[in-house]
Parts: C-alpha cells; sequence; structure tokens
C-alpha cells in the first residue's frame, strides 16, 4: 500500500450544485448555439426563486441559505439541488448524520444527482467506509456529464482498498477530463504506482 495524502490542490472536498440543469432546458436547444452573454450585474435577490436565493448566499450568510434551501424543498424547487447544498451547510457544521440524510433525500428525489453520489460518497469515505464510497463514486461516475473530482476521488478510494489496478485506471480517467493545472498531483501518483 502506498501511504498518500492528497496535497492542499487536491482534497476530497464536496461539491455544491451551482445552477439547476431544468432552468437551461427551460431556454430550448436554441441557447446551445447563441454565445453565452456575460451578466456582470448581480441579479436582484427578490426575482429569484427560493434554490437560486439561496445559491446568492450561500456562504455569505449560511442561515438564511439553510431556510431558503427548506423553502425550496418544501416547494419542491429544485429540491434534489436543495438537499445536496443543504447537506454541504450540514457537513460543513459538522452535523455528519443531517448531512448523509440530506444526500440521500436528495437521491430519493432524483436518483441521478451526480453531486449527491458523489458527495455522500466523500462522507462514506471520510467515515472509512470505502466501499460504501467507492459504489456513490462509481454511480456518479456513470453519470452523462462526470466532472474530474470523481475520478481522483475514486483513485485515492481504491487505493485505501489495495486495488492498485483499478486506481491505475480511474486517475488515467481524471488526467483525459481534467485541467491541465490539476494534472501534477494526479501525474505524480500514477508514477508512483507504476513504478
Amino acid at each position: 500500500m502506498i501511504p498518500y495524502r492528497p496535497g492542499p490542490n487536491r482534497k476530497l472536498g464536496l461539491k455544491k450544485v451551482r445552477k439547476d440543469q431544468s432552468l437551461l432546458e427551460s431556454e430550448g436547444q436554441l441557447n446551445l448555439f447563441q454565445p453565452k452573454k456575460v451578466n456582470t450585474s448581480i441579479k436582484r435577490i427578490h426575482n429569484l426563486d427560493p434554490f437560486e436565493q439561496a445559491l446568492q448566499l450561500d456562504g455569505k450568510n449560511e442561515e438564511l441559505a439553510e431556510k431558503l434551501y427548506l423553502e425550496a424543498i418544501n416547494r419542491q424547487v429544485s429540491a434534489a439541488d436543495a438537499l445536496c447544498n443543504l447537506g454541504i451547510l450540514r457537513a460543513r457544521r459538522g452535523d455528519t448524520a443531517k448531512a448523509v440524510d440530506c444526500f440521500t433525500g436528495a437521491l430519493r428525489a432524483d436518483p441521478r444527482h451526480a453531486e449527491a453520489h458523489y458527495n455522500l460518497a466523500n462522507m462514506y469515505y471520510d467515515a472509512g467506509s470505502t466501499d460504501l464510497a467507492i459504489t456513490h463514486y462509481e454511480i456518479a461516475s456513470e453519470m452523462d456529464h462526470p466532472f474530474a473530482e470523481i475520478f481522483f476521488n475514486l483513485a485515492l478510494a481504491y487505493l485505501s482498498n489495495g486495488q492498485k489496478e483499478q486506481a491505475k485506471r480511474q486517475l488515467e480517467s481524471f488526467l483525459n477530463v481534467c485541467d491541465d493545472g490539476e494534472a501534477r498531483e494526479a501525474e505524480r501518483l500514477l508514477q508512483l504506482l507504476t513504478s
């Protein structure tokens, strides 16, 4: 087993849902072919639904953000996304049981919610339940648009279980989808595994 700790630029962090995917679809397919407009002004918060309001406040006023996420859940406005982000708020406070409950609630609302699977996997990994972590990382990696962190964290989970070959494959997948700035640590770990 290779002892490995992620460096300061790479850690097993939680992933917040930034924008509800249904909002993108409501604009229709033509939005895919139009250039993105950069909006430098901040939206007026009172014109937003509770989920979007909570996103604006998340990190600035977590107490109010939590209330707005709960309102979004109660009103069924981006409920899975709101549950996922509420889970992150609760995890930050150290309330692991409530965080896990939120992530599993997000999965009840949307079984294919990649961020909820990823965040739940991180919680299991931190708790030492690497088999459960691997299961949720693998599910998240099979979603339509997996993000790079899934593959890196899955590699770390495989390493924790002594599964070097699976870890190598996940690091290679990570290197195929990550930004250049993120690659150095994965390349170093892959080099350790192949030597």
